[in-house]
């Protein structure tokens, strides 16, 4: 999608959402031929777990969007989400409260997303190089103090079960998080000041700065707003069971696959890894693909591996025939 939104003409809109329609067109014709392939993908139970399960990496993903769309990107997130629910569960277990470790999650998502903006924006190292570099100190961190063993201490705040495991009105905490992420974030990348900035500065960073912009600061923001997102997925996955366990390859919940998982949502979405292009909206509904593909994948009985292989091959045929479709 474009940087300039408010330059849209109605007759214009359609190609501009292309990439949005076509996946919720898919995700339309998954849901309609969902009982077909399992009596089981309609029930309550699957749904709820659909709906969490979708939430942590949705929320990921809308940070990664805002990264990519300036021409970066952030490969910590699965690190920043491993190491802030480590944290998390060990200052429960110290007798904080769950309001106390979710803000101290939320703080150093932060914290760790603003180390990223400074080696990227004023180090002037290599995005690639900068994240890849800091997601391999907090893994080494995480797995040096657990050793790969799972971490749960007794005693902590029922409250942070409650925020991971509960639900209002049936619909789980966490997607109810997600939703008001997609939305906040959707309202500010489509009309603040702030979102302009973003797509301008991924656009073209030196028209950017010419007409005033302060681009180093926009660029390092995102990376802020990315660290964040990631620490509160990570709190939210390990509110889930109110204890942190290290993410294993067989579990597909690995830094580099959440890593993955996050840019392969935003490329459905019809982001670019140049800059410029991407939508907060894309992202969620590439994220909400991916999760019903998995759901999918499990109620089937597939193999993890043989899941990656056929999820792969998805995003393919689904980019291909985006941009495809855009062709004059």
């Amino acid at each position: 999608m474009q940087a300039s939104y408010a330059s849209r003409k109605l007759p214009g809109w359609l190609p501009e959402y292309r990439s949005e329609i076509i996946l919720a067109v898919f995700i339309a014709l998954i849901f309609a031929g969902g009982p077909l392939l399992s009596e089981y993908f309609f029930t309550p139970e699957n749904l709820f777990n659909l709906s969490r399960q979708a939430s942590y990496l949705s929320i990921v993903a809308v940070g990664m969007a805002l990264v990519l769309v300036v021409g970066g990107i952030d490969l910590s997130v699965g690190a920043i989400m491993q190491l802030v629910g480590l944290c998390s569960v060990l200052l429960l277990g110290s007798g904080a409260s769950a309001w106390t470790a979710l803000l101290v999650a939320l703080v150093l998502g932060s914290v760790l997303g603003l180390v990223n903006g400074i080696l990227t924006v004023y180090v002037r190292m290599q995005a690639f190089i900068a994240t890849l570099a800091t997601g391999g100190i907090m893994t080494g961190i995480v797995m040096t103090y657990t050793q790969g063993n799972g971490v749960a201490p007794r005693g902590i705040d029922r409250t942070f079960r409650l925020i991971g495991s509960g639900n209002v009105a049936g619909i789980p905490n966490p997607a109810i998080a997600m939703i008001l992420i997609v939305v906040l974030f959707w309202w500010v990348t489509t009309q603040t000041v702030y979102g302009r900035n973003i797509y301008a500065v991924g656009a073209n960073k030196a028209a950017a700065f010419n007409i005033g912009i302060r681009t180093r600061i926009v660029e390092c923001s995102v990376y802020v707003l990315s660290g964040t997102l990631a620490a509160l997925a990570g709190f939210l996955t390990s509110a889930r069971s109110g204890t942190f366990q290290p993410a294993t390859a067989a579990t597909g919940g690995t830094p580099v696959e959440i890593v993955i998982m996050a840019v392969a949502a935003v490329v459905l979405g019809g982001g670019n890894l140049s800059g410029g292009k991407g939508t907060v909206v894309g992202a969620f509904l590439g994220a909400l693909v991916s999760a019903i593909m998995l759901n999918f994948f499990v109620l089937l009985g597939m193999g993890i591996w043989f899941q990656r292989f056929v999820l792969a091959m998805i995003i393919i045929v689904v980019v291909v025939s985006a941009r495809g479709s855009g062709r004059s």
